[in-house]
Order: C-alpha cells, then structure tokens, then sequence
C-alpha cells in the first residue's frame, strides 16, 4: 500500500491501486457507509453495494449522474441518489473514520484517510450533499405529456428521429425539439442518459 503519512492523516498517494485500496477500506465497514462518488469503478462499486441480506452494513451512496448506466436498483442494497456531477470524494465508515479527497484543494494530491476527530464535520459535508441529491428514480418536477412519452417510445425501438416523426404524423424538428427539451430539464447529457432516468423513474 502506497501511503504517506502526515500528521495522524494518510494519503494515499499512489494512483494505479487506488480504487482497490479505497475498497479495502470500505470492506471493514460493519454498520453504515457514507458515500460521495465522483466516479464508480468496479471495485468500489462492488464494496458499496454489498447486499443488506448478507448483513453488509447499511449504506446511503451519492453518485454522478454520468454514473447513472452503472446503478442498479438492488431491493436490499443501499440507499442511492444522483447529484450534479462533482469531483469531490468522501468516504466515511461506521462514523469512525473516513476517506476525503478534493481536487479543488490544490494542497491535495490525492485521497486522505482521515482521523475520527475530523469525522463530524466530514458527515455533516455529507447530509449536506445528501439534502441536495435526488433520490433514484424520484419523479421529476416537471411530468412527460403523452407524446413526450410516445416519442420515447419510438426511439427507443430502434426508430429513426424521421421515422418516429411519421408515425406520430408529426415534424422531424418537432420530434427533435421534444427530444432537446426533455433532456434539459431531466438534467441528461445524452438521448441514452434521458431514456434510463426516465425508465428509473417510470415515466416511459
């Protein structure tokens, strides 16, 4: 394990293992995992998302919203929301110790473990962001018309924008524009992004 040690701080400093050691540390969790995310690798997402029925702890797991392909949506797995996509990393472990690292500290240089004197206010950063995140498949603020939802439909199908168009005996640029609207104001990035929030959310 790569690690520097100042203070009662560890950072670990060396990039190549760093998720892997990041899941170590998680996997030592007994009772609750307090998670944001930036980006979801496959180890940590394999430590974060230990099944309740295997007594894993409990965990409440803040994600990117370029992260949405890689949620599932596990029955007995942690609590998951989705936030504005950040680069901040905050791991905290049974409330006696936690990870930090932000990228916008140019003091920083990479993941922190940090003492369990820093933990209150490190968990109190969390429920701040926790507040502000969306819940999973949380219905959004604005509802889908029926045509909204038939143009998804379409797409979704394999259709071309043109041949939905002529099935719904509308424009191509109405189709276009539709499609534009939905995706500003369910926050997506891309026509993908769009269909899984809204499939999450049972809209489609």
């Amino acid at each position: 394990m790569q690690a520097r040690t100042t203070s009662s701080r560890t950072r670990l400093t060396d990039p190549t293992n760093r998720y892997e050691l990041l899941a170590a540390h998680l996997a030592a969790a007994r009772h609750e995992i307090l998670a944001v995310i930036p980006a979801w690798p496959a180890p940590l997402r394999r430590a974060c998302l230990r099944p309740r029925a295997s007594r894993g702890p409990h965990g409440r797991i803040i994600v990117s919203r370029s992260c949405l392909l890689q949620v599932p949506r596990p029955e007995d797995g942690p609590e998951i929301r989705l936030a504005d996509d950040h680069r901040t990393l905050l791991l905290v472990i049974d409330r006696r110790s936690a990870v930090h690292w932000d990228p916008a500290n140019r003091n920083g240089t990479g993941p922190t473990i940090r003492p369990i004197a820093d933990v209150a206010p490190l968990v109190n950063l969390f429920e701040d962001h926790w507040s502000r995140a969306a819940p999973l498949g949380a219905a959004p603020s604005w509802p889908v018309s029926d045509l909204e939802q038939r143009i998804v439909r379409h797409l979704a199908s394999g259709m071309t924008d043109e041949a939905a168009a002529n099935a719904l005996r509308i424009s191509t640029r109405t189709v276009q524009r539709h499609v534009r609207t939905m995706m500003e104001r369910h926050g997506a990035r891309s026509r993908l992004e769009l269909g899984v929030h809204l499939a999450n959310a049972d809209l489609v």
